[in-house]
């Protein structure tokens, strides 16, 4: 089983451009995850897409071997700049022993950035009964990102 963050995008009534939003999501496979994502999220916005996703190998809680010591983290970063209406946003993966320090390191190794959320992977593993997979030792997981747009078709009404 994977954990996924995914990228969906679409129009919100009254936006004048695509919006987007970032969701977990639990599923076996890549394919199971678009299924999921197009009956979710079809008709949550106009011309609702996914445009990508992080995928984390989960296991069994029981079946870890070892206790982490650190949590492991997603950070959302931002950056405005004066030439430019959009903030630009990118994604940092960490290991912290707690969320303040998750944040202070993040912060501290990208100057210019301000952190717009930080997000216990670890947690999120849990709250769907899963735990993130860890290398044998317990190195932190290893994320594996794609950028793919599958954009998902509304459901057709019937005259």
């Amino acid at each position: 089983m994977k954990l996924y963050l995914v990228e969906i995008g679409g129009m919100r009534d009254g936006n004048l451009f695509e919006s987007h939003e970032v969701h977990p999501m639990v599923a076996f496979d890549d394919a199971e995850l678009i299924r999921a994502c197009a009956a979710r999220f079809s008709t949550a916005m106009k011309a609702a897409h996914l445009d990508g996703w992080i995928e984390f190998e989960l296991e069994d809680p029981d079946a870890q071997n070892t206790d982490p010591t650190a949590a492991f983290y997603v950070a959302e970063l931002g950056r405005n700049s004066s030439d430019s209406m959009r903030e630009q946003h990118d994604y940092r993966f960490l290991e912290a022993k707690s969320w303040n320090d998750a944040v202070q390191t993040v912060r501290q190794g990208a100057p210019g950035w301000h952190v717009d959320a930080c997000v216990n992977v670890d947690e999120l593993a849990r709250e769907r009964g899963y735990a993130l997979k860890r290398g044998a030792s317990g190195e932190a997981p290893r994320p594996r990102a794609q950028s793919r747009y599958v954009r998902f078709m509304e459901a057709r009404v019937s005259a």
